[in-house]
Formats: C-alpha cells, sequence, structure tokens
C-alpha cells in the first residue's frame, strides 16, 4: 500500500496513513516534533519500505506497519496490546546520541 500512491506521488510516501490509521497519524506528528522529521522519515524508510526490524512497527486497529521488536537480550514485547480497536501504537528507534 505505501509503495502505490497517486499519480506523480513519490514509492514509500505515508499519505494514505492519515485517513486509515489517524491515532498513528497523530502518534507520528508528535515524534516528528520530539525527534526531528529526519529521524521520523529514516525509521519509516528502514522499517517500512527496507523491512529491517528494529526501526518502526505502526498497528490501530486491523491494520500494522514495520515489525515489532525487543531490544537485545529483552523478551518479546509484551506491552504491545494484541486486538485493541482503539489505541494506536507506534514504536520507532530511539535516536543515536554521538559524543558532544
Amino acid at each position: 500500500m505505501d509503495k502505490e500512491g497517486k499519480k506523480g506521488e513519490k514509492p514509500g510516501r505515508w499519505a494514505w496513513l492519515p485517513a486509515q490509521m489517524p491515532g498513528v497519524a497523530r502518534l507520528m506528528a508528535e515524534k516528528r516534533r520530539e525527534l526531528g522529521h529526519a529521524h521520523v522519515n529514516e525509521c519509516w524508510e528502514r522499517g517500512v519500505l527496507k523491512l529491517e526490524p528494529g526501526w518502526f512497527y505502526a498497528r490501530e486497529g486491523a491494520l500494522a506497519v514495520g515489525t515489532p521488536w525487543a531490544e537485545p537480550g529483552q523478551a518479546p514485547r509484551d506491552d504491545i496490546p494484541q486486538y485493541s480497536t482503539t489505541q494506536a501504537v507506534l514504536m520507532l528507534r530511539e535516536v543515536a546520541h554521538g559524543p558532544r
């Protein structure tokens, strides 16, 4: 779905997401303000378009995008509601902070 957009729309755009996953769209807007556009864009590209685990996972109702993950050495995530039709879930990789 994310690779097929309107005529003239670049592949990989998430223009469809607000209509289909409004709660996730709100969470993504919050993360853009908090972490920056570049980081959220990188998470989407690597986690959704390139299918790399550990970058992006979102779910709302019956729709899911990306792959849920556990941190190295941890058990699988148990804080993700499995069948919620009302709660939006968004997982993004934390921002890497280099030396200052």
